[in-house]
């Protein structure tokens, strides 16, 4: 079972053995994240925060408690110069995700820019890959019917297949790394076909934009607007900093795993439950509850749920997570009159009342139902884009050449 996301009032005070007041005091400070009920007495905190503020004893931190802290949304532990976090969002090699994503750069660019470092102003096409053949066998062996819940599995297999026949051993022996990482984005595009009724391989077209390739592969309306909006969803999802797929990447990449290893264990990590899978929840059962107007009510989602089932609440973003606000607002331009997925937006203004702030994955899944993109699409998408952040972490581990293999401390 799932461990909770918030705790009532009785368990915050026994963990971090304060008054009531000392409690409220940490509220107040935004210390400890809050979700409002009816009855105070009854309010929910965040645990997370409280299970930081615990692991810290009184006066100074010892360097055991430290560094056990900072597994828990604690201190930095890995220096990088990719991608820093603020309120705003992240921050890219000095450029804010949100601004390259309204500035109409392409996905490209940006990728460009965390694997090198390197900006270029002009909106580029990668070139065109042709699938290997033996990838072209478990293509074909694919072709009935795929479930949503193991789209990312089936990337994941993907990305290691790319690797073999001695692929991997080149992109390390002879630098090919960016070249190995556009055709791990460009396959998976390719495999957002299968979750269509026609179960096939959508390869790439001549100059195809990435965005452009996305809709054509899920078979929904290649417009200008759809473009800008699945362009921007995957700028804004291309790198979060040390998220646990992304230190998944960095442990393989410090034993010198080639490039493939790398991004399949993080595509197997971010497929967790607690990550990955929230989005294949909120397609499956939030999202259809909403557009149904069955009226789950948000201090219900929050109570029953917590944050990790549905991706509510991310813990860097106390005021709200700007990446999905901005995705929703384009969805939202985007909507048809009348639809029923309007149903989602109210619910969403109850929610945002009650102290349930959305996060990505909620975001993309309702971007991706606007679009008209097939069930599953959303996880594919949101690998796809996070590809391109745990490749540049992968070359930057290596630069730091060395092996992250940290201590456990045993009890009894």
């Amino acid at each position: 079972m799932q461990e909770k996301d918030y705790l009532t009032l009785v368990e915050a005070l026994t963990k971090l053995k304060v008054k009531p007041s000392t409690l409220y005091s940490y509220v107040s400070r935004g210390l400890i994240r809050r979700i409002a009920q009816d009855d105070q007495r009854k309010s929910l905190y965040a645990k997370v925060d409280v299970d930081r503020l615990a692991a810290r004893k009184r006066g100074r931190i010892g360097g055991t408690a430290a560094a056990a802290a900072s597994m828990r949304w604690g201190e930095p532990v890995v220096q990088s110069s990719i991608t820093s976090i603020g309120a705003n969002g992240p921050v890219y090699r000095n450029r804010s995700a949100i601004e390259l994503a309204k500035s109409g750069a392409a996905f490209e660019s940006v990728a460009q820019l965390l694997y090198t470092g390197l900006w270029r102003e002009d909106n580029f096409a990668w070139p065109l890959n042709q699938v290997p053949a033996t990838l072209a066998t478990y293509l074909a062996a694919h072709q009935g019917p795929v479930e949503a819940r193991d789209i990312g599995n089936l990337l994941a297999m993907m990305t290691l297949a790319l690797g073999m026949d001695g692929r991997g051993d080149t992109e390390i022996d002879e630098g090919s790394s960016v070249s190995a990482a556009r055709m791990i984005v460009l396959t998976l595009t390719g495999c957002v076909g299968l979750l269509l009724p026609a179960r096939k391989f959508v390869a790439r077209q001549p100059e195809e934009s990435v965005a452009t390739y996305v809709l054509r592969a899920g078979g929904a309306r290649d417009t200008s607007e759809a473009q800008h909006a699945v362009n921007a969803a995957m700028i804004l999802l291309a790198d979060h900093e040390l998220a646990a797929a992304t230190m998944t990447a960095r442990v393989a990449a410090s034993t010198n795993a080639t490039l493939f290893n790398c991004v399949a264990a993080a595509i197997s990590c971010h497929v967790g439950f607690t990550v990955g899978t929230a989005t294949n929840a909120i397609e499956t059962q939030l999202l259809s509850d909403l557009a149904s107007n069955k009226g789950i009510k948000a201090r219900d989602l929050i109570r029953n749920y917590g944050d990790n089932r549905f991706g509510f609440n991310h813990p860097l973003y106390p005021g709200g997570d700007p990446r999905a606000d901005f995705i929703l607002d384009l969805a939202q331009q985007m909507l048809i009159p009348k639809s029923p997925i309007a149903n989602i937006f109210t619910f969403l203004d109850s929610a945002r009342l009650s102290g349930a702030r959305p996060g990505v994955a909620f975001a993309l899944a309702v971007l991706t139902k606007v679009l008209g993109l097939p069930h599953g699409a959303a996880t594919a998408i949101w690998i796809m884009a996070r590809s391109a952040g745990w490749v540049a972490h992968v070359l930057e581990q290596r630069a730091q050449g060395f092996m992250m293999r940290p201590r456990a401390r045993y009890i009894v």
